[in-house]
């Protein structure tokens, strides 16, 4: 028949022995669940409610942390309402604006001293690296008084 050494036969019946004692196992659980009263609908109860407990810390927790972000954006909020004037803004001023870093920031203030001041502020656009994009992003953040 099967010519195996003694090692494959031993490891055969090593899987063979797990195999009978696996089903066993199965058996020995199955007619004691049903001897016990727990059918399959308690279980899919108990899943049920271990998967409600988890929502319900879930939801919790998600709540919390959206009242997180809303008190942290309140704050970024009111500060947005208050526009830049970039007639008398600070560099530092002009670095909080969208897509305007410290070399744009530097040119708007050359721009604002060599032309007397921004009369609009449309007057971006003249000045390299703001463009058509940067500019519709930041104009309702800056204004001119």
């Amino acid at each position: 028949m099967l010519n195996l050494t003694r090692q494959e036969r031993l490891v055969l019946q090593f899987l063979a022995l797990f195999f009978v004692i696996g089903i066993a196992i199965h058996l020995i659980r199955e007619r004691a669940g049903v001897a016990e009263g727990i059918s399959i609908s308690d279980s899919n109860q108990e899943a049920r409610n271990f998967r409600a407990q988890g929502e319900k810390v879930d939801s919790t927790y998600f709540a919390a942390r959206k009242k997180e972000k809303e008190e942290s954006a309140a704050p970024v909020a009111a500060t947005e309402k208050q526009r830049i004037n970039l007639n008398s803004a600070t560099q530092e001023d002009l670095m909080t604006l969208p897509k305007i870093g410290e070399v744009t920031a530097k040119r708007i203030i050359e721009y604002r001293a060599t032309h007397g001041g921004f009369k609009s502020i449309e007057e971006l656009i003249n000045i390299k690296g703001i463009g058509a994009k940067t500019l519709e992003r930041i104009k309702n953040e800056v204004s001119i008084e």
